[in-house]
């Protein structure tokens, strides 16, 4: 009897702080993920960047593709040669030249593709490398300033549903959002003159532009 009054004891210990912990206050706010993303300076830098090493490397490839294009002339000029009035030897002599300067081409050409996949790759993975880091930081940042703020669970108003053009979370109350409170963190240390708000701007316009753009294009399509 009285191990049975200790259990029941027990299940009322239990229960009651299941109760209070359901009646608790859950405190939820949202942050728009992709708006911190291209607010964050780190960002602007890291594709400034990209921007530079891209250029590097068309540069090279450019250079490269001189070469490439060189030997394939000397290939075309050596055939220009070939007349049916030249000797034996005269011809034979020319087909020698054309042989070396082609196995010259084929080395080069091929050496000039594998250089341009191998860069492309390698741009590649260091802007995967700069995303994932940039994308770190700011669930870092997000997760310090729900700590401090107390909250329980921080939703994403950005995220996008599998309905064409829907968003997971319709409507979400303006009071909630944080976002703000994240990108002031996020840009403590942004190089002087940073405009978070104008680099949204210019996003946003860049998006409308690239829709409208790609609207007219569906309209022609159509009308063809």
């Amino acid at each position: 009897m009285k191990k049975f009054a200790t259990t029941l004891s027990v299940f009322a210990v239990v229960m009651s702080s299941m109760a209070a912990m359901a009646s608790a206050e859950v405190k939820i706010a949202s942050v728009n993920l992709r708006e911190l993303h291209i607010m964050f300076y780190k960002r602007v830098e890291a594709e400034n960047s990209a921007r530079k090493q891209a250029e590097a490397v068309r540069e090279e490839i450019a250079t490269r593709r001189e070469k490439v294009n060189a030997l394939e002339q000397q290939m075309v000029n050596i055939q220009k040669q070939v007349d049916p009035t030249l000797s034996e030897a005269a011809v034979k002599k020319l087909r020698d030249q054309f042989s070396s300067v082609k196995n010259e081409y084929d080395a080069e050409r091929q050496e000039f593709e594998t250089f341009v996949k191998r860069r492309q790759l390698a741009l590649n993975d260091i802007n995967a490398r700069e995303i994932a880091l940039i994308s770190r930081e700011v669930h870092e940042v997000v997760q310090t300033v729900a700590a401090e703020e107390g909250l329980d669970i921080v939703i994403d108003n950005s995220a996008i549903s599998q309905i064409p053009g829907g968003r997971v979370f319709p409507y979400v109350k303006p009071s909630m959002d944080i976002t703000e409170k994240v990108i002031k963190r996020l840009n403590a240390d942004a190089p002087e003159g940073f405009d978070a708000q104008a680099e949204l701007q210019r996003f946003r316009s860049a998006t409308q532009s690239a829709e409208k753009e790609g609207a007219a294009e569906e309209e022609t399509g159509k009308a063809e």
